[in-house]
This record gives structure tokens, sequence and C-alpha cells, in this order.
């Protein structure tokens, strides 16, 4: 009898541990379920868009809350020694510069926050190339006259345009500076001629960004030491150059022995800037000697090179047809991305005149060296040979 409840004992107890240890078992199982939730939660929070409540501004690959994407204005400014200083350059995202007549260049800065301009300039006359070139990003052209060849585009309505030969509201003139460098205009006068030109200032639903950014700030792995001073040659009465600055990671513009500033801007930091530099090789071609009428081969591909943070890498570039986008990719055929902030454009010629240099901080000099410009005869433009030059209020 003893024995018979010592074995039922025995089995209860042995029921009973083995329920026990199931229990525990199940147990067990919940902090991992908890744990791989967690890890899931943990996945997803970082992935989340960073930019969530922000636009992307593409002139410089930056996010901001208080920027809305619309469409830019660009405008030309007088470069002459003379001229300088210039107003609100510093405050331009992008900023071309090419050769006009006699060697000398002008720029075209490129805005995409512009109603707070408080004055622009000096503003001159309209080249046809960098009608193209503004029309790359969508852009108001913003000028004071223009040449023929440019004319005609203007006339057949190739560009949204203030004129002050044609909207005289848009423009003022500076009495402090003289003629023909003292045409200016404002950010309030150019809302109000975008208003009463009719323009539209959104982007087209089938607009393209012309430019790629990095996400973050990047250096370069390889290529030559741009981190002394960058020198620019167009001619022998243009040759600007710029100097890193390695504290901020930009470059300070320099032109005719001086920095280029911006009269408006505060004093300790009125010198232009830029994080990226853009140098693009193509061909300049008088076509009318009478006034030194230039052509600027932009259908084709050719070589430049981009500069940030210190260094330097050559690059190609390509466009195939005038109201195409220009494409930049890196020697081995990818697409280039910048750093996000401002650039420059310097678009010279391949003169003798013409040319590109480095000066590392050690005093190293290294001499750019460009392949041949293959060009498009979408780009010839044998109409504008024999056309003189039009008259201009401010050329």
């Amino acid at each position: 009898m003893k024995k018979n409840i010592a074995k039922k004992l025995l089995a209860v107890s042995l029921l009973s541990a083995a329920m026990l240890s199931f229990t525990a078992c199940g147990k067990k199982e919940e902090p991992v379920t908890e744990e791989s939730t967690t890890t899931e939660d943990t996945t997803e929070a970082t992935t989340e868009d960073p930019h969530i409540g922000e636009n992307y501004n593409e002139l410089t690959g930056e996010w901001s809350k208080d920027y809305e994407p619309h469409r830019p204005i660009a405008v030309m400014i007088n470069n002459l020694k003379e001229a300088l200083p210039s107003s609100s350059t510093k405050q331009a995202d992008i900023i071309y510069e090419c050769m006009v007549e006699g060697g000398i260049t002008r720029i075209m800065p490129i805005y995409s926050e512009y109603s707070n301009l408080e004055k622009v300039g000096s503003v001159r006359s309209a080249r046809h190339y960098y009608i193209n070139i503004a029309n790359e990003y969508d852009a108001i052209y913003v000028h004071y006259g223009q040449s023929k060849p440019a004319k005609k585009m203007l006339d057949k309505g190739k560009i949204d345009n203030i004129n002050g030969m044609t909207y005289d509201p848009g423009f003022y003139r500076d009495d402090t500076r003289v003629a023909p460098h003292n045409a200016y205009t404002t950010g309030e006068r150019i809302l109000q001629g975008i208003s009463d030109l009719g323009y539209n200032d959104k982007y087209s639903e089938t607009h393209d960004k012309v430019l790629s950014f990095n996400e973050e700030d990047t250096d370069l792995e390889n290529g030559e030491a741009a981190d002394g001073t960058v020198h620019i040659s167009f001619s022998s009465y243009s040759q600007p150059y710029f100097i890193y600055n390695p504290e901020k990671k930009v470059y300070e513009r320099y032109e005719y022995g001086a920095p280029q500033i911006d009269n408006l801007a505060d004093e300790n930091d009125n010198i232009l800037t830029f994080k990226n530099i853009i140098v693009m090789q193509s061909s300049y071609e008088c076509i009318n000697p009478k006034n030194d009428l230039q052509e600027l081969t932009q259908v084709g591909k050719g070589s430049g090179y981009y500069i940030t943070n210190g260094k330097a890498i050559k690059i190609n570039w390509s466009k195939s047809s005038k109201k195409s986008k220009t494409k930049y990719t890196t020697e081995d055929g990818q697409e280039l991305l910048l750093n996000p902030g401002k650039t420059w454009f310097s678009i010279i010629g391949n003169s003798d005149q013409a040319g590109l240099s480095f000066e590392s901080a050690t005093g190293e000099i290294t001499n750019g060296v460009f392949t041949p410009v293959s060009t498009s005869t979408d780009d010839a433009s044998t109409e504008a040979a024999s056309e003189e030059q039009t008259s201009e209020a401010a050329q």
C-alpha cells in the first residue's frame, strides 16, 4: 500500500515539475519577442526621412524649412574693374563667368531667393549664350539691353526676361556711379516685373534639375592639390583666382588682384565665397570683328575640373542640344556629385591665353590639362556672324 502511495506521489511530483518546466520555457520566449520588436522599431526610426517638413534647393543641394521651391532669376552683372564692387552677388547660389568682347568677362548670378534683394547690379546687357545657360535652370532672365544675336532669341520668346530697355519700372539709375555702370534693380522690382509681364514663377511639370549633390559634405578621394590658390585665365585682361580657406572649407574669389566683394554685405564677411568651383573648357569664336562679338560653343563635349575642399578632379561635360541641360560626369563616367553649398562656374576658352593652374599650400604649381572640345552642328550660329551689336543704354 505504502509503495502504491509512494508511486502516486512520485508521479504527481514529476507531472508538477514538467508543468513548471513548460511554464518556465514559455516565459523565456517573451523577452526574445520584445527584443525583436524593439529592434524593428529602432530600425524604422533610423531610416525615417531626416528632411520631413523641409524643401530641397536644387541650386545648392541644401534642405530648409524656410525655402519654397520656385523658379530662380539669373541676372547679368558687370565685371569690369571700374564697375566693382557689385551689389547682392554674395546672396547668389550659383555664379557663371564667361568671356565677352575684348577679353573681358561678365558674370551671371542665379538666385533661388530674391524677394529681399535690396540692390542688385550693376546690371548689363544680354548675350545669347547666357540665355541658353539661364534656360537650363528655367530661370527668369534679368538684363539691361542685348546684343543682336540675343535680341533675335528674345524676340522669339526663347526665355522669360525682364529687360531694362523694354520694362523701365524694373530698374533705376544710381547717381553715385558713372554710366553705363549705374543700372540697378531690386527684389521688389523683379517681383513686380514677373507679375506685370505675366510670367509663371513656378517650375513647369517637365522641369528637371541641372546639378546633383552629395547628401553631406564629402572630401574628394583623389585629384590634384587645390588647397592654396586656383588660378583661372580667360585672357590677358581677365585672370581671376580663388584662395582656399581651410577653416571654412570654402574658396574666396579674387579679381584684379583684390578680393571680389559685395558692397552690401557685412564688412567682416563681404568676400564672395564658394564651396564648389567648376572650370569648363570650351571654345570662343569672334563672329563680328567690328566689335569682337563672341560665340561660345555650348553643344558638344569637353572636359573640365571640379574643385572642392582643397582638391581638384578632372571631369567631363556634354550638352546634346541648345535646349538640353549640360551633364557633368567624372572621368570614369559616373554622375558628378557636388558638395552642398554655392558653386562658381568659369567657362574658359582654348586659346593660348586661357588656362587653369593649382598652387598648393606648399607652393607647388600644377597646370590643368584639358581634352579637345568636340562640337555639334546644332551649335552653329552663322546667322549671327554678320550682325552688329545693338545700341544699349547699359552696354
